[in-house]
């Protein structure tokens, strides 16, 4: 083998070393959970960015109005509609609340697990909740009303995705 391929070679390894050294700086390769930085999608969640959290919010606010919009409620189901975002939005608060209180708690690998499970139960307590007015406002409907829910939940961009179906896979949602 040549001087220079030899060189070349050599500065290749030592380089891909390096990159290899500084993608490993953090505990665990990056920064923060899962190596997400600010990404809420990868641990960093929206809590540390009031921004991003209202930005989220706002978006939540306008589906909702969106889907009251598509299901034309009467008014004998203005009630349990009301319930329903009332559950959703006490679910939500519950949930960025426990991210705030969490929020770099963490002191020991056990501390750890234990956060982790009180805050599944309190997720659990709260799903179950919205589910019971999810129920009850699913009741009140008409067939016509229930496919425009069943579709508005079942075949949105983002559940078709974290569903392994893809950005194109399934039906449009009802307009």
């Amino acid at each position: 083998m040549n001087t220079l391929r030899k060189s070349l070679l050599i500065a290749a390894t030592v380089g891909s070393l390096g990159l290899g050294t500084v993608a490993f700086a953090g505990p665990w390769g990056g920064h923060g959970r899962m190596g997400g930085g600010d990404c809420p999608m990868m641990g960093g969640g929206p809590d540390g960015n009031p921004q991003r959290m209202a930005m989220m919010q706002q978006h939540h606010a306008e589906q909702m109005e969106l889907l009251e919009a598509r299901l034309k409620l009467t008014a004998n189901q203005t009630a349990a509609w009301k319930a329903f975002t009332a559950a959703q939005d006490a679910h939500h608060a519950a949930k960025m609340k426990m991210r705030q209180e969490r929020r770099d708690q963490d002191t020991t690998a056990m501390a750890h697990f234990e956060e982790q499970t009180q805050a599944m139960e309190q997720n659990l307590t709260s799903m179950k909740a919205m589910t019971k007015a999810a129920g009850d406002l699913y009741a009140t409907l008409d067939p016509t009303q229930k496919k425009v829910m069943d579709d508005f939940f079942t075949t949105r961009p983002m559940h078709r995705m974290m569903r392994g179906g893809g950005p194109g896979a399934g039906p449009a949602p009802a307009q």
